[in-house]
């Protein structure tokens, strides 16, 4: 039971610290945690564990706190901003995946330690890379997109869980097909794929479920004064 407990530990600090980050840096500590957590999700996806029964990949914590992240700059800043965010966090993993490849083409000295290592982490497999960045990239923008549509209907600050529910809900399945169709089709089972996609979307499912009250204190940290003087300073 320890990935159990190591991962709802997990969960809740991720959560934590990025409602602190908000409440420390206001909009911009959000559009950071967007670009941050896109680079450590993307490495996070590499290794695979199991947990509750299930074999599946890390990263889904910190995805869903991008999507929620995206939600609450979405619903106080607007829809542009939420979308500016997105695309920050695109850039910053092309960069992480450029740079990176760039860094291991350097011929290492004979005392270095780390090449091996590096190479195991940041020389992703192609398609890997690629169904990461086209995934989140169409997810995210189409989690603005319904975020914005539900907001039309739903527009009290109490419905914030029907707009984040919602969203969330139905990009995270596109991301997901998306993510694994790209990586794994014609190189694995097609039912393999099919339970990959099954438990990501599942974990990322739930990571929704129990993140949406961390939007409501971030929200509430906005609507008792306590950021718009941190927006203001950027």
């Amino acid at each position: 039971m320890y990935n159990e407990f190591f991962g709802i530990a997990t969960f809740f600090i991720t959560f934590i610290v990025m409602v602190l980050m908000y409440r420390c840096f206001g909009k911009q500590g959000l559009i950071a945690w967007v670009a941050i957590g896109t680079i450590i999700a993307n490495i996070q996806v590499i290794k695979t564990v199991d947990i509750f029964g299930i074999s599946a990949t890390l990263g889904n914590v910190m995805f869903a706190s991008i999507y929620l992240a995206t939600d609450i700059l979405n619903d106080i800043y607007g829809r542009k901003v939420a979308k500016r965010a997105v695309w920050l966090g695109f850039s910053s993993t092309l960069v992480m995946i450029i740079v990176m490849q760039m860094s291991l083409h350097f011929i290492p000295a004979p005392e270095d330690i780390s090449q091996k290592a590096l190479s195991t982490i940041f020389d992703l497999v192609p398609r890997i890379a690629l169904g990461s960045i086209i995934a989140y990239i169409i997810g995210q923008h189409v989690d603005v997109f319904i975020f914005s549509m539900i907001k039309k209907v739903f527009q009290s600050d109490k419905t914030f869980i029907i707009r984040a529910y919602g969203s969330t809900v139905l990009s995270s399945i596109i991301d997901t097909a998306l993510f694994v169709t790209i990586a794994f089709i014609g190189t694995l089972p097609a039912s393999v794929v099919f339970e990959i996609f099954i438990t990501t979307y599942v974990l990322k499912l739930v990571s929704t479920i129990f993140n949406v009250p961390f939007g409501y204190i971030a929200k509430s940290f906005y609507r008792k004064g306590k950021i718009q003087k941190l927006d203001e300073g950027y």
